[in-house]
């Protein structure tokens, strides 16, 4: 038989369905899970086949309606916390509810929905800073009529570190976070306001990194915010071609 008549007679593969994280095997698990007294099979199948289901569920919630305001907590603390808040509704769970899927995700987003509301809130009961005013600094010698410009002023300050960045950060680390930091400048009009502590939040989302990493990084913006502002005061724009 030859090469290609063999080829022929191959059956075609069926193509690999992907498994659901939340399928109909967990509402079993989750009924199993209700219908035993034992604690230990109770703990061994939360663990293997109801946790993982709700740790990618609550995931997914945060992230699709993004649910990102945390006073301070990260989304794996917020994301445990859910889970947690999940587990103690099991019990009230019954087939005649429907699809677990379906009954955990509600719970899990109202949960979010009052956990953030209550957050944002608390954010706007605080002192509130623009995005920005962790990386200026209090220049005393401008005017008051001076402050019309700082539009002006902030425009140019990207369009600096856009031209810049490479040159000024060696580390690729360092450039991304500075490129976040400019990115925030440059959205500054579409971004509602934030404290200190949320700003932080923002720029660890977008790049994963730690509060240690912005700081350093954040120091050496001020630095040059502060030098760059001083020329403009003194010049109505930056020194062309200078290196700040």
């Amino acid at each position: 038989m030859s090469t290609q008549n063999q080829k022929e007679q191959k059956k075609p593969r069926k193509p690999r369905t992907k498994r659901m994280y939340f399928g109909p095997e967990v509402d079993l698990s989750i009924i199993k899970y209700n219908a035993t007294e034992s604690d230990s099979e109770r703990s061994l199948i939360y663990h293997r086949e109801i946790r993982p289901a709700f740790e990618k569920l609550v995931e997914n919630i945060i992230h699709t309606f993004k649910f990102y305001y945390t006073d301070g907590q990260s989304l794996k603390q917020v994301q445990h916390e859910v889970v947690s808040f999940l587990t103690e509704k099991l019990p009230k769970f019954k087939k005649e509810n429907g699809k677990a899927f379906s009954y955990f995700s509600i719970v899990a987003k109202n949960y979010c929905i009052l956990k953030n509301n209550k957050n944002y809130k608390k954010l706007k009961s605080q002192d509130r800073v623009i995005i920005m005013d962790e990386i200026t600094v209090d220049c005393p010698d401008a005017e008051e009529d001076e402050a019309v410009n700082l539009v002006d002023f902030i425009d140019r300050y990207v369009v600096y570190w856009d031209d810049n960045l490479e040159t000024t950060f060696n580390k690729k680390r360092d450039r991304e976070l500075a490129g976040a930091v400019v990115e925030l400048f440059r959205r500054r009009e579409k971004i509602e306001l934030f404290n200190k502590k949320a700003l932080y939040i923002y720029i660890r989302e977008m790049t994963d990194a730690n509060t240690q990493q912005i700081t350093k990084i954040v120091k050496v913006m001020k630095e040059k915010y502060r030098s760059m502002f001083e020329d403009y005061l003194r010049y109505n724009q930056l020194v062309p071609n200078k290196k700040y």
